[in-house]
């Protein structure tokens, strides 16, 4: 199920909507920094997070599903956001360097059919990173907000997918440690927050964070390539928020 994107531009405005950028943003904005592409898209409602990926990609659109609709963005200038499949996006093969997905696979009718898609569009090596409501943190509980609808994941889950559609996830962690029932009352508190939340209760995140790649490995299944990555030591996965990789908040699911 889907968020519409008029409700979902709406809760965004909010002060705990604008909070949620902040917190999530932050971590986009530390993998972004100083890794400049030339192409970016955005899948789902990425409007919030758009113009912190603006300095490091010389082109930037997006798309979003026919059933959130459109909002959009940026606001005064030409529309850069348009709607489409997502299992089928209107570009060819290898156009962009990086895509942002934000909303948009816990609502995916088909999440593999999704990431495949993605994986066509992206340019060999390129880069996708995903926000996903986390299966076992309190916002995927809490209807109020967009992360309490559709399908969350655990790490575990999240990262079969990505494997499945032949990406290797790189750098994962948790995220958004503010209560959602705290409303105005814990904006505040954010910050403090998320320091406590990644050093003491990091499974409780509202969020998974993950930068996965694009591989493209000839007659070899990924799942014996990553096992052979892991043997000669050149598989990293590093936590930005939490200290822990993909493999290790896996085993917390």
């Amino acid at each position: 199920m889907a968020f519409e994107a008029i409700r979902l531009q709406s809760w965004y405005g909010t002060p705990q909507g604008d909070s949620v950028v902040r917190i999530i943003g932050a971590v986009m904005e530390r993998w972004l920094s100083g890794r400049h592409v030339e192409s970016t898209l955005g899948l789902g409602f990425t409007q919030p997070y758009l113009g912190l990926a603006q300095e490091w990609t010389d082109a930037l659109f997006g798309i979003a599903p026919a059933e959130m609709g459109v909002a959009r963005w940026p606001p005064g200038k030409g529309n850069r956001i348009a709607l489409a499949r997502p299992d089928a996006l209107p570009f060819p093969d290898a156009e962009f360097d990086r895509v942002i997905m934000t909303h948009l696979l816990e609502g995916a009718d088909s999440p593999h059919a999704t990431l495949r898609e993605t994986w066509r569009i992206l340019s060999p090596g390129g880069r996708l990173l995903v926000v996903v409501p986390n299966r076992r943190g309190f916002w995927a509980r809490h209807d109020g907000t967009p992360f309490g609808w559709g399908r969350p994941f655990s790490p575990r889950q999240l990262q079969e997918q990505l494997e499945e559609a032949l990406f290797i996830p790189r750098q994962a962690g948790y995220a958004l440690f503010l209560p959602p029932w705290l409303g105005k009352r814990g904006v505040g508190l954010a910050r403090s927050l998320e320091k406590i939340g990644n050093r003491w209760f990091p499974v409780v995140g509202g969020v998974i964070v993950c930068e996965a790649e694009k591989v493209v490995v000839a007659s070899t299944p990924l799942r014996s390539y990553t096992e052979q990555l892991e043997r000669r030591g050149k598989l990293a996965l590093p936590a930005v928020e939490s200290g822990r990789s993909m493999k290790n908040i896996g085993e917390d699911a």
